[in-house]
């Protein structure tokens, strides 16, 4: 190798298939300076096999973005056991399918908390340990050597189910190089991956601020229901703080979309079709089509991409309340996570990604992602300033009544 990455960052989804391919174990997931994953190689134990080139999904040659919507059936759902729909980031199916491959002896990977500041990929086995799993994690997982476990659990004919983004869905397709009929995936329907940065940042911040020690983060706990979700920063000492999620400052930065990983505007994972046999989601502007569900506890988006992830659902409709949905009514909800534009990329992204690596998030987020610029000058995006300019605009460009015959604008 005559660099150190695999392919260059800016294309790189951090899915970690490269250091499942290599057999001289030379590959390492660290943190670029920018707070994403990418594949670093160790030249010394490197033989340039240019097997991890080869299997790069980045690299793809076929880099068409395909919006195939054909044989899918789309519900909005929720787990009828109402604890577990309380617990869950939405509605609880993911449990379900779980706890079903579970009782098939099988096992399920996912992503767990290894730290406050790390998750990881993780296999379990029994229905307690699910609750590892189990909520949303706003940070990049670290795969370690997932594909290949996933791998060694198939090859024993056990039952495998498998839950990450698109593109790691997609990287553990592209590992395994053929179906397995064992084998169920759940792709996670991704708003991006957010930079490290934000949650070191996030975290330093709190404890500076409160004297206390945070031991876990949850990102989507209920207490004013699931349409306003909280943050709630578990702390060493028993005690906890909490924050809805448009006054949390770590989902605030995260939802601003300029500080994501640069692969994920563009991402060709996001779109149809999609990698897993079932994907999971948020129903977001569920109230607008049915009101009287119960949304407070939340509502998923469930959609079967496949016969394989329509007869699992089917056998779970005795665990699973599942209404089925015309697909229009969850896409007018998050239209950008299932068919994804070709976005350009936010002008001040590079600026706060160099500026969360020396300042504070609060700063960031008030001087930078909460101004707008206007003749060169940040405003405050909502500020007097800001607001005089766009009313300002809106008269400019204004036409008034001809006045003999001329069109006036102002």
């Amino acid at each position: 190798m005559q660099n150190t990455h695999i392919t260059p960052p800016s294309d790189c989804t951090g899915c970690g298939l490269c250091a499942n391919v290599c057999s001289q174990d030379a590959i390492s997931m660290t943190w670029s300076k920018e707070g994403f994953l990418i594949p670093h190689v160790n030249t010394d134990n490197c033989v340039n096999c240019g097997l991890c080139v080869k299997q790069c999904i980045a690299l793809e040659t076929n880099k068409k973005r395909p919006d195939e919507i054909t044989n899918i059936t789309t519900w909005g759902g929720w787990n009828k056991n109402q604890n577990i729909h309380l617990q869950s980031s939405s509605g609880g199916i993911f449990t379900a399918i779980a706890e079903h491959i579970l009782a098939s002896n099988g096992c399920v990977f996912g992503v767990v908390w290894k730290n406050k500041y790390t998750v990881c990929f993780d296999k379990v086995e029994t229905v307690e340990q699910l609750a590892r799993i189990r909520g949303s994690k706003y940070t990049h997982a670290f795969p370690g050597k997932v594909y290949q476990n996933v791998l060694s659990e198939l090859k024993t004919g056990r039952p495998v189910l498998f839950s990450g983004t698109p593109c790691q869905v997609k990287a553990l397709k592209k590992y395994l190089r053929k179906p397995y009929d064992n084998l169920l995936t759940i792709d996670i329907v991704c708003h991006g991956i957010p930079s490290h940065l934000i949650l070191e940042k996030y975290i330093h911040s709190n404890e500076n601020t409160s004297g206390r020690t945070i031991e876990h983060i949850s990102f989507r706990d209920k207490p004013e229901g699931w349409q306003r979700f909280h943050v709630t920063c578990h702390y060493t000492d028993g005690s906890k703080s909490s924050e809805a999620l448009d006054k949390d400052l770590y989902m605030k930065t995260f939802l601003c979309d300029k500080a994501l990983n640069i692969a994920c505007y563009n991402c060709r994972y996001a779109h149809f079709p999609r990698q897993g046999d079932i994907s999971l989601g948020d129903y977001w502007g569920v109230e607008q089509h049915n009101s009287d569900w119960p949304i407070d506890l939340g509502i998923s988006a469930i959609i079967a991409n496949n016969e394989k992830g329509h007869n699992i659902l089917n056998l779970l409709s005795s665990v699973l309340e599942l209404r089925e949905e015309p697909f229009s009514n969850i896409y007018s909800g998050q239209k950008t996570v299932y068919i994804r534009p070709q976005t350009n990329i936010p002008e001040d992204r590079s600026l706060v990604l160099e500026s969360l690596q020396k300042e504070s998030l609060s700063h960031v987020y008030d001087k930078i992602i909460d101004t707008v610029k206007i003749k060169g000058f940040r405003v405050k995006r909502h500020g007097i300033a800001h607001q005089t300019y766009q009313q300002l605009q809106h008269l400019k460009h204004k036409t008034l009544p001809s006045h003999r015959g001329i069109k006036l604008c102002l």
